[in-house]
């Protein structure tokens, strides 16, 4: 089992991409992509997601096309509405682009030469990540401190919010018909079960410790009922290394490790880990 992780360091300046083995703990491969259009980079790279050969990425106003066959960046896609972009999703063929600078979902056609559509507009404040599944989208939202009542996961279709109570949320994800949120600032993931067939809003069914210390906890995967989810020891430190806790659902397990630096590149954020095979 490898991992295609999309990755940045904010104080180093750069973005990039590695091939993991969790199993061994090493970086396999590593991409690190320091320019952009000629210019030093803004922030890293964001959130993305494999689709055919490629893993398709965000920056701060761009798509990146990595091809993980060939292991070489090959192009980038701009619009000028692109503002902070955090993350995409794909889904019937349908690229989401996920512009958290304007609290909007941009979906095109042909996710590999995008194709505008439309935009979506989203109620609550900074969205990061976006979810399918049975025909419903779910989109979450961390929310703006100046701005109350602003966080939660929306659901497109609908409107409505899962829940009614504030949690900090990052990641928000299907395993099954279940649904996973990082309670970033917590340490915890909240559990909804059988959410896609159910009516919202609705409380958590339960509340998972991390169990691997304090951080700001987002980027989380599940493979074969196996919760992986990444943190940094220390955010903007200029030597950070990455965390990655796991939490087996059935037998609720923890293990917890340092991912290795690999040529003094000290990546500080991932926001979307991708299963590679």
């Amino acid at each position: 089992m490898q991992f295609i992780l999309p990755v940045e360091s904010i104080v180093q300046k750069k973005g990039g991409v590695v091939l993991y083995d969790p199993g061994s703990n090493k970086i396999l491969k590593q991409y690190v992509h320091d320019k952009q259009g000629g210019r030093p980079v803004r922030v890293g790279w964001r959130g993305g997601q494999l689709y055919d050969q490629y893993i398709i990425v965000t920056d701060w106003s761009e798509l990146h096309y990595f091809n993980v066959k060939k292991w070489k960046y090959e192009r980038s896609f701009k619009k000028d509405t692109f503002k902070n972009l955090h993350n995409i999703g794909i889904y019937d063929d349908k690229l989401y682009v996920i512009n958290t600078g304007l609290n909007i979902i941009e979906m095109f056609k042909n996710p590999l030469e995008p194709e505008f559509e439309k935009i979506i507009y989203i109620d609550l404040k900074h969205p990061n990540c976006i979810a399918f599944k049975k025909e419903r989208i779910f989109v979450t939202c961390l929310g703006h401190g100046d701005t109350p009542n602003s966080e939660g996961v929306v659901e497109l279709n609908s409107g409505k919010r899962i829940f009614e109570d504030e949690f900090s949320c990052h990641d928000g994800i299907f395993h099954g018909n279940d649904f996973y949120l990082t309670h970033t600032s917590q340490g915890a993931i909240l559990e909804f079960k059988d959410l896609c067939n159910k009516k919202i809003p609705i409380s958590p069914t339960n509340i998972i410790k991390i169990g691997a210390g304090k951080g700001w906890w987002r980027g989380m995967i599940i493979v074969e009922d196996v919760v992986y989810v990444f943190a940094s020891d220390g955010y903007r430190k200029k030597k950070a290394t990455i965390r990655m806790a796991t939490v087996n659902l059935k037998t609720m397990a923890r293990t917890k490790i340092n991912l290795p630096v690999v040529d003094g590149i000290h990546w500080d954020t991932i926001y979307q880990p991708n299963f590679y095979t």
